[in-house]
């Protein structure tokens, strides 16, 4: 396994119990580590969106401070990355980690276990029969989790 998804684990490990200083720290060290491009630009979203995070998180003790707002009522309409499909596909799947990922990529709790059941789960027949001339999401999260190495 490469070293970037080693740190970026160890990342996601700090971020799970709420050690934000800690996961910034693996998540940058894990952008400089050797690995592709793809699994560097994962770590570096982590790193900056749990910054962003932290500071928002702070910001909660002032009463007349401007938070920014993470709640998402539906989905943002936005196409998936390739990076925000590998957050996707590196982070385990269990409740805190899927709140940070829906406030990270603001979609919602359904689409991110979609994109899960995408990479993981019971195929449906339509998604078998895609050919990847379009560029749909099966064919796209399979192509991310090729490249990740997973």
């Amino acid at each position: 396994m490469a070293k970037v998804l080693v740190e970026t684990r160890k990342g996601l490990e700090f971020l799970e119990s709420g050690k934000f200083q800690s996961a910034i720290q693996r998540f940058t060290k894990a952008s400089s580590a050797r690995g592709t491009n793809l699994q560097k630009a994962v770590a570096t979203m982590f790193a900056y969106e749990t910054a962003k995070y932290r500071r928002e998180w702070r910001k909660r003790t002032f009463g007349n401070a401007h938070l920014f707002l993470y709640d998402m009522n539906g989905n943002n309409g936005k196409a998936w990355s390739d990076v925000d499909i590998a957050a996707v596909l590196l982070s385990p799947d269990n409740n805190k980690m899927n709140e940070f990922l829906a406030k990270f990529l603001g979609r919602n709790l359904e689409a991110i276990r979609f994109q899960r059941r995408y990479a993981y789960g019971r195929l449906l027949n339509s998604w078998r029969n895609e050919s990847g001339e379009r560029y749909t999401r099966y064919t796209q999260t399979m192509a991310v989790r090729n490249r990740l190495g997973l």
